[in-house]
């Protein structure tokens, strides 16, 4: 069985796997907290972005081939990139691979950089647009905590997910191995490509992990007997 690696998204933490891990295979898994891996990283933030983190986790854990990355949202946009450097295998939970997806205001990173400085984006006017506009009932409450984890995180770290989000560079040449999406969600547009449908909203993996788990279960078993 391979090694399970998980990569969460943009202000989440690996906890956002907890009820979906478990339905999955158990015996090697590593779950990254992105924060404490640019922590040891400690880069030059003009030269982040999602390839150059892909570099350097592939080289800090030793990602190959034998190994599965799961990753939601922008850790999928993460893993897609690993697959493309390393040849792992890549499973996307509400993610991407074009940029375009993402919804937002800007893809100015310039605008992005001041909006992080003068404290914008983790303001208390910001928080509350973001909770007021929310869509979701299931998801609510999860939402609410993300948004308090942003508020709280070091600006650097918001500005250093942001450019991992959004700060331009080649493509991917890897097609990720499994796609899995919900079309309702206010955080991207579903993917012009085939992938499997689950209910909920950008949350999925959290509120209905064992419909998340049921495709990624069958395609390990399916890679496994080949």
């Amino acid at each position: 069985m391979p090694r399970l690696i998980y990569i969460h998204g943009y202000v989440e933490d690996p906890s956002i796997f907890d009820n979906l891990a478990p339905l999955l295979p158990t015996n090697s898994v590593l779950k990254l907290n992105l924060q404490d891996e640019f922590a040891r990283w400690n880069p030059d933030d003009k030269t982040v972005n999602v390839s150059t983190l892909a570099q350097y986790l592939a080289k800090t854990h030793q990602i190959g081939p034998g190994d599965v990355v799961i990753g939601h949202s922008m850790g999928g946009w993460i893993a897609a990139n690993l697959k493309a450097q390393t040849g792992c295998r890549a499973v996307l939970i509400s993610s991407y691979t074009d940029v375009k997806k993402v919804i937002t205001f800007t893809r100015n990173i310039g605008l992005v950089r001041l909006l992080v400085h003068w404290g914008i984006v983790q303001s208390k006017g910001f928080a509350s647009y973001a909770l007021k506009k929310y869509p979701f009932d299931e998801s609510r409450a999860l939402h609410k905590s993300l948004i308090g984890n942003m508020t709280n995180q070091p600006r650097r770290f918001v500005y250093q997910q942001l450019r991992v989000l959004l700060a331009p560079f080649p493509l991917p040449h890897a097609v990720p191995d499994l796609r899995i999406h919900t079309r309702p969600d206010n955080v991207l547009r579903f993917p012009d490509e085939p992938f499997h449908e689950t209910p909920g909203d950008h949350f999925n993996l959290v509120f209905h992990p064992e419909a998340v788990a049921a495709p990624i279960l069958k395609w390990l078993e399916i890679t496994a007997s080949q």
